[in-house]
């Protein structure tokens, strides 16, 4: 009876008043907040910590963790023995809001958990989502590299993932967990083929999905990461049939259940713009799974070899390779994945760092950046005004340098929507699409773009024409402490914030008339 008026109150407590202050609650003892048919709670202000067996509980659509400020502390649990979500629970923890919003816990466990943060993201610490999840706005960071936290989906239904955006606005950066157990038919299969999903990417624009087709129903778990990077040594290839692999990017997969065949599974690679897949469906053809394998001595090869028909996808824009056979080594050693092609004129190494297009005036500003471009010829800008029918607006030629910025204007954008393209061509002729970037264009609008989030050694900050040499960029740390301050010259300003702690900072640009713009961002 004390426990439930307890609960009671603790409730009141944070509907009432969470929305006004941050609220730090601490339960030393085992206090549960429960939740049961027919009721929602509503959890928003961030700040809240739970110790020892606390936990929340419910029964129904019940829980919703908002945060409503962009100031710390936005972890919402610190439970360090049984987890914020009692195993027994039933109900769905929603993620909402505007702002990004941390958990904490190495024990926590989710029933359903959906993330529907309209702009901020989600970090999360080891957990379980035991049943669905959902992944409709906002993007979730997990820590990167083997051996850190992931998000586990232990649900082992092939739909225990979904989103209602087809992951266009929701995708986990960094690692992922799923555990499998029903027997799969891979694609390019006939309708309907069976896979697990591993939703993944990095970036906001870097979806970079994998698919994998169990060959029998033991259990097993798998985790994968994706990285936009260059593989360990590219250039150590079985040759024939690998004439080059992917020189910007590869997933690292594994399982816990590596010996004999019950990890075995086939394995489908996605491929997006920046993956510089050739145009030409027949080319396209030659495109292979690539895996780092020890066979006497560590090197590239194709698992099962080659077969045609593996590679399929509307244009270079995106598709799916899946391999000849099961590959049966997820294991540590040989964890290392990407695409590889056995014709030199799939040209996969081009590497593009960024494109972005922001309103500038009275026109568009579009940016971009390129590496190992030696090979490339010219870039034609496209554009379209309903995301499906392109037209060329501009061209620009390659510097064929190792790495180059550019760019380049729109002086007529069309009021409303406009969607901008790169078409990238090489010296073979063959050519490939950039990510689409949408501006939403008014005369007179003026935006500002800081890129990426998280930072790590490099934030990009790309200013309007009408801010150079007008504002003054300064820097604080989220507690207010000031670190540096400059007076932009050019639009685009590269920030070196690698010396930085990891944390959230702020930008703030203060213009001559004394007006000024904050951007928060996140350095890890």
């Amino acid at each position: 009876m004390q426990k439930n008026i307890l609960a009671t109150i603790l409730l009141l407590f944070f509907y009432n008043y969470a929305v006004k202050a941050q609220q730090i609650v601490r339960a030393s003892g085992n206090v549960q907040i429960v939740t049961t048919a027919g009721t929602k709670t509503v959890i928003d202000g961030g700040g809240i910590t739970f110790l020892g067996t606390s936990s929340w509980k419910g029964t129904d659509d019940s829980l919703y963790l908002i945060k409503t400020s962009a100031t710390p502390t936005e972890g919402w649990l610190d439970s360090t023995a049984a987890g914020a979500m009692d195993v027994t629970s039933t109900g769905t923890v929603f993620f909402r809001g505007t702002n990004r919003q941390s958990f904490y816990g190495p024990n926590t466990r989710f029933y359903n958990m959906t993330v529907r943060n309209a702009v901020g993201d989600t970090l999360l610490s080891s957990c379980e989502v035991r049943n669905n999840l959902r992944l409709d706005t906002g993007f979730v960071f997990t820590e990167s590299g083997y051996g850190s936290d992931s998000l586990l989906v232990s649900n082992p239904a092939i739909n225990a993932i979904s989103s209602t955006s087809n992951y266009t606005e929701s995708w986990v950066n960094g690692r992922l967990s799923r555990t499998g157990n029903v027997i799969g038919t891979p694609h390019p299969s006939p309708n309907p083929a069976v896979f697990y999903l591993f939703p993944i990417g990095k970036t906001d624009s870097l979806y970079a999905p994998i698919k994998l087709s169990k060959v029998n129903n033991t259990t097993t778990t798998w985790t994968a990461e994706y990285s936009p990077n260059t593989p360990f040594d590219r250039n150590n290839r079985q040759n024939p049939p690998i004439d080059h692999i992917s020189d910007v990017e590869y997933w690292e997969i594994t399982s816990n259940n590596q010996f004999g065949t019950n990890d075995d599974a086939m394995l489908s690679l996605s491929w997006r713009g920046y993956s510089r897949v050739s145009a030409n469906a027949t080319v396209r053809d030659s495109l292979l799974v690539a895996q780092y394998i020890d066979n006497s001595g560590f090197r590239w090869e194709v698992p099962g070899l080659w077969a045609t028909g593996r590679a399929i996808g509307p244009d270079s824009l995106s598709g799916f390779v899946t391999s000849n056979s099961p590959t049966n080594n997820y294991n540590f050693a040989e964890r290392l994945f990407t695409l590889g092609t056995f014709s030199q004129f799939n040209s996969l190494p081009v590497k593009l760092l960024y494109f972005t297009a922001i309103a500038d005036g009275n026109r568009v500003r579009l940016n971009w950046e390129a590496a190992n471009e030696q090979e490339t010829v010219k870039y034609e800008i496209e554009r379209s005004l309903n995301a499906s029918s392109y037209g060329r607006i501009g061209t620009v030629l390659s510097r064929q340098l190792s790495q180059s910025a550019y760019v380049d204007f729109d002086n007529s954008p069309a009021s409303g929507w406009n969607y901008y393209r790169l078409k990238i061509f090489d010296k073979s002729g063959a050519f490939t699409y950039s990510p689409v970037r949408p501006v939403k264009f008014e005369k007179g609008m003026e935006y500002v773009k800081v890129f990426p989030v998280p930072a790590t050694d490099v934030l990009n900050v790309l200013l309007p024409s009408s801010y150079v040499n007008k504002v003054t960029l300064l820097l604080y740390s989220m507690d207010g402490k000031f670190i540096s301050n400059l007076k932009p010259a050019v639009n685009n300003v590269q920030l070196n914030v690698k010396p930085l702690p990891g944390g959230t900072y702020v930008i703030k640009i203060m213009k001559a008339d004394g007006q000024s713009e904050t951007y928060p961002f996140i350095k890890q």
